[in-house]
């Protein structure tokens, strides 16, 4: 058995608490043997390190990898399974029914529908519940007449969804023959790590607003800030459909605003904007001003030396940092100045500095068993994951089961990510995630209190596009 270190950057909690949940929806029956197959293809013989087990190493309790030498026939590379529903998808649940992008922003049903159409009930629901020898990818295939799902939960202590993708892109490489890209990072470090924390000043490291290393007792005053919220006010989720033809416009009419102001163009992209409309939408019930600790997931494939590529093409674990801005909001705060700042903290993070000293404090806290959130005592936060990156090349098209209705000849394939990531006890109203982005607009797992989600839809009503947001 071989034993692999875990780096620390993918240990900062809750993550390995955590089992991403991803549905790639496709509109054709796939090949349930042959992917198989090709999954089992790509663990045994290609990327060994996807069949390891996560466990508590014996000497100092820290996560680790364990590995076989060799993997015998009985040996479980993933859990799989699969079933045939002789119906149409549009059957099954209403969050699946597209919405018209002419129609507008759409509150669909939410994501916990999606789970509990697609996820296997038996299913560990985060880490915790792993039996065990658990392997760290669960994969269960449903296809019906007119479309696949195939859902995957992974543990995020080994990948984050650009990870997820890379793997799904060897395994359909599989598929049509050909070799997988060499695996990077099996038993090595390959985030920058020259510098450690105690390389930087005091100033770079203790940032307020920013991920840092809190002190003894802080983070209890950070929670109090928000106890009384999570007492009066219960929770609302849906997906919310955004078209791409507001979201751009939106982008183009700030951009020349932020332009004008500060003399040159801000660079917003889509992104920004949906950052800014979430921030908000998720403030829109409160009256008094709040200082908040707005973060955003910085991904740092094709931004570091050691992941350009190809070497990006073969690494699926971790690669995420936190770029934060903190400001005072009010309901004034338009999505132009939201987005401004969330731009400007994007720049800052993958500067080669930011990056060090983001990277060097993550590993920091880990030691010293702190947990990510970033936010200051008594004051508020909000956080934005966004997936959509991380789906671009990926086809399923090798997977089509061709069938006699189509002649032998397989069709397009439009595909619909949705998916969640986090641990059950965490409120969501305090984070969201742009689950895909399609050709009509994104798609965004969104939760806020009863409250809010009623002033969210009432100003909707009267400024359907957002005009003047």
């Amino acid at each position: 058995m071989e034993t692999i270190p875990i780096p620390l950057t993918d240990l900062i909690a809750p993550i390995p608490n955590i089992r991403t949940r991803t549905f790639f929806i496709v509109n054709d029956r796939l090949d349930i043997d042959a992917l198989r197959n090709a999954l089992t293809d790509l663990i045994r013989n290609h990327w060994r390190k996807l069949g390891a087990r996560v466990v508590r190493g014996t000497k100092n309790g820290q996560w680790e990898y364990h590995l076989p030498k060799t993997f015998d026939d009985e040996y479980v590379l993933f859990n799989w399974t699969s079933e045939d529903s002789e119906a149409s998808i549009g059957t099954v649940t209403e969050s699946l029914k597209r919405p018209s992008p002419d129609s507008g922003i759409a509150f669909l049903q939410p994501i916990n529908d999606v789970d509990s159409c697609f996820r296997p009930a038996d299913w560990p629901f985060e880490q915790k519940d792993d039996p065990a020898d658990a392997p760290i990818l669960y994969v269960h295939i449903r296809t019906f007449t007119d479309a696949t799902v195939i859902a995957i939960s992974m543990l995020h202590v080994f990948g984050d969804q650009l990870g997820l993708a890379n793997i799904v892109k060897a395994w359909m490489g599989i598929l049509d023959g050909k070799t997988p890209p060499p695996f990077v990072g099996y038993d090595e470090e390959v985030l920058p790590h020259d510098k450690a924390f105690a390389d930087f000043p005091k100033q770079d490291t203790y940032r307020k607003g920013r991920i840092r290393v809190r002190r003894f007792g802080e983070y209890a005053l950070v929670l109090l800030g928000f106890i009384l919220e999570l007492i009066l006010h219960g929770e609302e989720s849906h997906i919310i459909f955004f078209p791409l033809k507001m979201v751009e416009s939106l982008r183009e009419r700030t951009s020349k605003e932020l332009e004008q102001k500060h003399g040159a163009d801000p660079g917003l992209s889509h992104a920004d904007i949906l950052t800014g409309i979430l921030t908000k939408f998720a403030h829109m019930y409160k009256t008094s001003p709040v200082t908040i600790s707005l973060s955003q997931t910085v991904n740092l494939r094709g931004r570091v030396p050691q992941l350009l590529s190809p070497a990006r093409d073969g690494y699926i674990h971790n690669a995420l940092i936190y770029a934060t801005s903190r400001y005072r909001h009010s309901r004034s705060t338009s999505v132009g100045e939201i987005a401004y700042l969330n731009r400007q903290a994007v720049n800052e993070a993958l500067t080669t500095k930011g990056s060090d000293i983001g990277l060097a404090v993550m590993r920091e806290k880990v030691k010293r068993g702190q947990s990510l959130h970033i936010c200051e005592p008594f004051e508020k936060s909000y956080g934005v994951t966004n997936w959509c990156g991380a789906w671009k090349g990926v086809d399923f098209t090798n997977a089509v089961k061709t069938g006699e209705e189509q002649g032998g000849k397989t069709r397009p394939l439009d595909m619909l990510v949705l998916g969640f990531g986090g641990e059950r006890k965490t409120p969501k109203r305090f984070h969201s995630t742009v689950m895909c982005k399609t050709s009509d607009g994104y798609w965004v797992d969104f939760t806020t209190s009863r409250k809010g989600m009623k002033a969210i839809k009432d100003y909707i009503a009267s400024d359907p596009a957002l005009e003047r947001y």
